[in-house]
């Protein structure tokens, strides 16, 4: 049942998630088959496959979170991603929101297709940090062990996770598992939780109508806090709700915060005016767009160049778009090479500049590359133009750096100053943040 303010405040020992919930969220990843829902269920004691079609097939279709208790007693979030090739939308939702990753190879089949291209996708959304499970080791010798762990360090040569861990396990008879936990455990406690400074904004994995309650929207919040009594607006589109109870994995709380399996019970809103890829967000901030400007990397392995204009699918966050890729700075993009380029879909979405994504080919549906959001175009900017590279460029080197974002901004847009409602939609940052970082380039002179 969510919580509700009236009826269990002071009550719930674990009503304030920041002291229980450890803001860092875990992932799985690697090929079909390969026992990744078994180690989660080994880890945490809950089975992640929700999904009466996955326990029936054997598989992972859709997100499963779990959260597994630390040794002080507090908790950390693990997701479990679908394997198969079909559900690489899916694969790319859990994903985005997660800072380490397990990534698991079974034993009696060693590097798969979807053991590379997962990889890849995990690379491309910016983790950095990770372990590798060789699973299923009661079902061989030692010796295909050592020539399986050979061939996944190949794999992963000049990766974040060249130099990771690499455990021998065995979800079936529980080997390894107490390794794996604590492995596990120390990745997690070398990471700060995450910062939760700036706007909220959840990109909605699941929405569906609970009895009793009424609208229920669930995901990972990529940024910010929210409190019962908050309101939210869904995007794109105009609706909006007052938040009734909160859930962070299934566990009652009065404030949810990035890198939490959330779950929000909505009033004031019908179920059947949301849909997954949607983003909930505090109201005034954000707006839906259908041009966007990116800095991109075609993966190593791609056979062909991505080209200008060609066609391509967009996932970031929940949401899955197709549109055509526009390049700013050449007119072909190699494998390896980067490149700066605008993409214009067809249908609206809402990102933020640093909003890491992937791009897939439409057909046949392979990954491409990816990047990071740099700014909502608002115009449709014209490749070979100097004026325009050095714009897009701007905002690129000014990634990390707020300060220095706004300034890209303010010089694209020649805006005054005093407009902090549009800067903060813009750079995605708080009113307040807004205000701070404009006194700070004031007092450097960088604006008068």
């Amino acid at each position: 049942m969510l919580q509700h303010r009236s009826s269990n405040r002071g009550r719930n020992s674990l009503s304030q998630p920041d002291t229980t919930i450890y803001g860092v969220v875990v992932g799985t990843a690697g090929h079909i088959d390969h026992g990744k829902s078994s180690l989660v269920r080994q880890l945490t004691g809950i089975d992640p496959d929700r999904l009466p079609e996955e326990k029936e097939r054997g598989l992972t279709i859709d997100l499963g979170f779990a959260p597994m208790t630390l040794a002080d007693g507090e908790l950390v979030g693990i997701i479990d991603v679908p394997g198969h090739e079909k559900f690489i939308r899916n694969m790319v939702a859990g994903a985005s929101g997660i800072d380490i990753v397990i990534l698991v190879v079974a034993a009696d089949d060693s590097v798969m297709p979807q053991t590379r291209e997962h990889l890849d996708i995990m690379t491309i959304l910016g983790v950095r940090k990770g372990m590798i499970a060789i699973n299923k080791i009661d079902l061989v010798d030692a010796g295909m062990i050592e020539l399986v762990e050979e061939e996944v360090r190949e794999t992963v040569q000049g990766t974040f996770l060249a130099d990771a861990p690499m455990l021998r396990v065995s979800a079936e008879t529980g080997e390894g598992i107490d390794a794996l936990r604590d492995q596990v455990q120390a990745m997690v406690r070398e990471l700060p939780a995450r910062d939760e400074t700036g706007v909220f904004r959840l990109p909605i994995q699941r929405v569906f109508s609970s009895k009793g309650h009424g609208t229920v929207i669930t995901g990972v919040p990529m940024s910010g806090a929210v409190e019962i009594e908050d309101r939210l607006e869904i995007l794109p589109g105009a609706a909006t709700g007052r938040v009734r109870g909160l859930q962070a994995y299934r566990v009652p709380v009065e404030r949810a915060r990035a890198g939490h399996s959330t779950a929000i019970n909505l009033a004031d809103i019908d179920y059947r005016e949301i849909e997954r890829g949607m983003v909930a967000a505090t109201p005034g901030y954000f707006r839906a767009t259908e041009m966007i400007e990116v800095s991109l990397r075609a993966l190593d392995g791609i056979s062909t160049p991505l080209m200008h204009r060609m066609p391509v699918r967009f996932l970031q966050g929940t949401m899955e778009a197709v549109g055509r890729l526009y390049l700013l700075d050449c007119t072909a993009l190699a494998a390896g090479g980067e490149a700066l380029a605008q993409i214009r879909l067809e249908q609206p979405v809402v990102v933020a500049p640093g909003d890491r994504f992937v791009l897939r080919r439409t057909s046949p549906m392979v990954t491409l590359g990816g990047g990071e959001v740099l700014d909502q175009s608002r115009w449709r900017l014209k490749a070979g133009k100097d004026f325009v590279v050095s714009s897009v460029r701007r905002k690129m080197d000014a990634l990390g750096s707020p300060e220095a974002f706004l300034l890209s901004i303010m010089q694209d847009e020649e805006l005054e100053i005093h407009e902090v409602a549009d800067l903060a939609r813009r750079a995605a940052m708080t009113r307040e943040e807004i205000e701070t970082h404009l006194q700070s380039l004031q007092k450097s002179d960088e604006i008068r």
